[in-house]
């Protein structure tokens, strides 16, 4: 059965109970602040002020809740309770469902870790579709390439002379102690989720900065494939207690798609090409065919990079409305 739409004065209604509720949370000693650690189907694991955790069930004018979410939550027992308002988030991570609609993975982010390694081959233009996400949700991004005592120099020296030039902090990674260091660095006071093809290597990321956490399943590479099995199915938010801040372990996806964003907006999100956007002799300028692009002749000037520029195209071709 599918399930019944409500309507926009059902939706205001909606909005204005959880507006009410956040605002009575002050006069009354009833309703608790929490922190959505995770989800599990129609409940939810609740952190308090105090650290200590519950599970609560969700009201059902909540729309979504998600790792990362601030909530109010009315205590029913000392472990349980019930989510009844879910405060506005700054930033939403989402990924497609099945029907196309887009899902939320992850809330209140301020940094994407793009995790990339040698072993499955680089996608630069998924690494470039990650981007462009965390320019469109306006937060933060750090590429990570793991698998460093693997060969890949080649890896490295794009990465430097192409995406650092950018202002993309750049780390790499393996098991040896000083590099977790450095990425232990990066992710200092920031809320951060990782993110990157199957196989890469966040979860085992997350463990070398995460030994307190037993709950972090990490998985290898499939011989057949080459692609790495699925083997985190809930966003969890795990406190990083030494250095101050979070990270959200997103499920692991081989694509990230774009939720089909206009053309104009993924060109946004590569941040080189704004100075150059509003040159084009045409409105609809495909970056690709069209005469008068601005972008191409930015190329030809050795102004912007031809990858990026080709990852543009096919990145527009198939995810822009």
């Amino acid at each position: 059965m599918s399930k019944r739409r409500i309507s926009k004065q059902q939706s205001s209604r909606i909005e204005r109970q959880q507006r009410s509720l956040q605002q009575d949370i002050h006069d009354t000693s009833k309703y608790c602040e929490g922190l959505v650690i995770t989800r599990y189907g129609s409940h939810v694991l609740i952190e308090d002020d105090a650290n200590k955790r519950h599970h609560c069930s969700i009201k059902p004018s909540i729309d979504s809740l998600v790792a990362g979410d601030k909530v109010v939550w009315l205590p029913e027992s000392e472990e349980q309770g019930v989510v009844v308002s879910r405060y506005p988030r700054d930033t939403t991570l989402g990924r497609p469902d099945k029907r196309g609609n887009i899902k939320p993975v992850a809330a209140n982010i301020t940094q994407m870790i793009v995790v990339i390694a040698p072993k499955p081959e680089v996608s630069w233009h998924l690494l470039d579709s990650y981007l462009v996400i965390a320019e469109q949700i306006n937060t933060k991004a750090c590429i990570v390439l793991n698998k460093t005592d693997l060969p890949c120099q080649q890896v490295e020296n794009k990465l430097k002379t192409l995406y650092q030039p950018l202002g993309y902090n750049i780390v790499y990674a393996t098991s040896n102690e000083k590099r977790k260091v450095d990425l232990e660095q990066h992710l200092t006071n920031e809320n951060s989720v990782f993110v990157g093809q199957s196989g890469v290597g966040k979860s085992t990321l997350i463990s070398s900065v995460l030994p307190h956490e037993v709950t972090i399943e990490t998985g290898a590479i499939s011989d057949v494939t080459h692609l790495g099995r699925h083997t985190t199915s809930n966003s969890t938010y795990y406190h990083l207690p030494i250095v101050g801040g979070a990270i959200i372990d997103s499920p692991g996806v081989r694509e990230f798609g774009l939720w089909h964003m206009p053309a104009p907006e993924i060109a946004k999100g590569f941040k080189e090409f704004l100075p150059f956007l509003s040159q084009c002799k045409f409105r609809d300028c495909d970056h690709e065919h069209s005469p008068g692009c601005a972008l191409i002749q930015a190329v030809k000037e050795d102004k912007i990079s031809s990858d990026r520029l080709k990852n543009y195209v096919k990145i527009s071709a198939k995810f822009s409305k």
